[in-house]
C-alpha cells in the first residue's frame, strides 16, 4: 500500500471543469487557415470562461480566476480581429463585375481586391467621338479599364485597334513607363463609355506588398498587352484585299480606305437614326458587323 501514488481518488470535479476542459480539447481539433484559427481561439475563449467561472464559484481562488479571466479577453480580442479580417467586403455595381469575371477566377480573394479598389481615382464617361487621351499631350500616369462601350486607339489619325468592355486602354504603360511621360496614341469613345481609372503609382505601391495580387496584376495586364500586339502583328500580316474585307469585330482597323486613315472613316459615319446614341451603330443592328 505504501507504493500506491494515489491511494484515494478525489470526488470528480464540477460540470464547469469538465466544459472548461471539453473547449480544450476540441481547439486541439482546429483545422488549419483562417477559418480554423476562428474556431481555435473562440474554443479556448469558451474554456477559460468556463475555467475561471469554476475558480470563482466552486474553488473561490482568486489567482485561478484572474489567470483565466486574462486568457479569455486575449481570444476575445483575436477573435473579434479575425472576425473584422473575415467580413464580407461589398463593392459598388461595377467594380463587382470586374471582380467576379477577371479576379475571382485567378482566386482573388475580396479583402485582397479591397486593397485595389482603395486606389481607384475615379469612373470617367465619354460621349461618341469624345477624346480620353491624346497623344504627346495626355500624361501617362494611370490604368484604365473599360466598364462598357468601344474605344479607338489612334496615332496620327491612323486607326490602330478598338478596345471593348473590360479591356485595359493603357496596358502597355503599365509596363516600364514614368508618369511623367506622354500617351503616344489618342483614345476616342466609338459610343457612350465608362472607364475606371486606378491611379497607376499608387496602385503599383499598394499591391507591392502582396506578391499575390502583385503577380495577378501583372498577369492580366500582361495578357492584354500580348492580344493587343497580336492584333496589330495579324492586321500587318494582312494583305491589302483581306484588310478591305476585315469587319470591325476583328479590332484590325489600320487599313486605308479610299485615301483616308482609318480613324478618319470611322469618325465620318453615323447612325441612321438619330434619337441612337451610338453614332457608329455597332453590334447587332450594324449590317458590316458579322456578329
Amino acid at each position: 500500500a505504501s507504493y500506491l501514488v494515489c491511494p484515494a481518488w478525489l470526488p470528480t470535479n464540477h460540470i464547469l471543469f469538465q466544459m472548461a476542459n471539453i473547449f480544450l480539447f476540441l481547439s486541439y481539433m482546429a483545422p488549419g487557415g483562417i477559418h480554423g484559427l476562428l474556431y481555435l481561439r473562440i474554443c479556448l475563449a469558451i474554456g477559460s470562461f468556463f475555467f475561471a467561472l469554476w475558480g470563482y464559484v466552486i474553488l473561490c481562488a482568486f489567482d485561478t480566476l484572474v489567470w483565466n479571466v486574462f486568457f479569455t479577453l486575449i481570444n476575445l480580442v483575436h477573435v473579434i480581429v479575425l472576425m473584422y479580417i473575415l467580413r464580407p467586403v461589398r463593392f459598388s455595381t461595377d467594380m463587382e463585375k470586374v471582380y467576379r469575371e477577371m479576379f475571382q477566377p485567378l482566386k482573388v480573394s475580396r479583402q485582397q481586391f479591397q486593397s485595389a479598389v482603395s486606389c481607384v481615382k475615379e469612373i470617367v464617361e465619354l460621349r461618341p467621338k469624345e477624346n480620353y487621351t491624346v497623344e504627346t499631350k495626355t500624361v501617362a500616369d494611370r490604368l484604365s479599364l473599360v466598364l462598357s462601350g468601344r474605344l479607338v486607339v489612334s496615332q496620327r489619325k491612323r486607326a490602330l485597334q478598338v478596345v471593348d468592355k473590360h479591356e485595359f486602354l493603357d496596358s502597355p504603360e503599365w509596363f516600364g513607363v514614368c508618369s511623367n511621360d506622354r500617351y503616344q496614341v489618342t483614345m476616342t469613345a466609338v459610343e457612350m463609355c465608362r472607364l475606371l481609372v486606378w491611379n497607376r503609382d499608387k496602385l503599383k505601391l499598394t499591391i507591392s506588398g502582396d506578391p499575390f495580387l502583385r503577380a495577378v496584376f501583372d498577369n492580366v495586364v500582361g495578357k492584354d498587352v500580348v492580344k493587343k500586339l497580336l492584333f496589330v502583328t495579324s492586321c500587318n500580316g494582312l494583305a491589302n484585299h483581306e484588310m478591305d474585307a476585315a469587319s470591325e469585330t476583328t479590332k484590325l482597323l489600320i487599313q486605308m480606305k479610299e485615301g483616308k486613315a482609318g480613324m478618319d472613316v470611322l469618325l465620318n459615319r453615323h447612325c441612321k437614326d438619330r434619337c441612337d446614341v451610338n453614332l457608329w451603330n455597332l453590334g447587332v443592328a450594324d449590317p458590316e458587323t458579322t456578329v
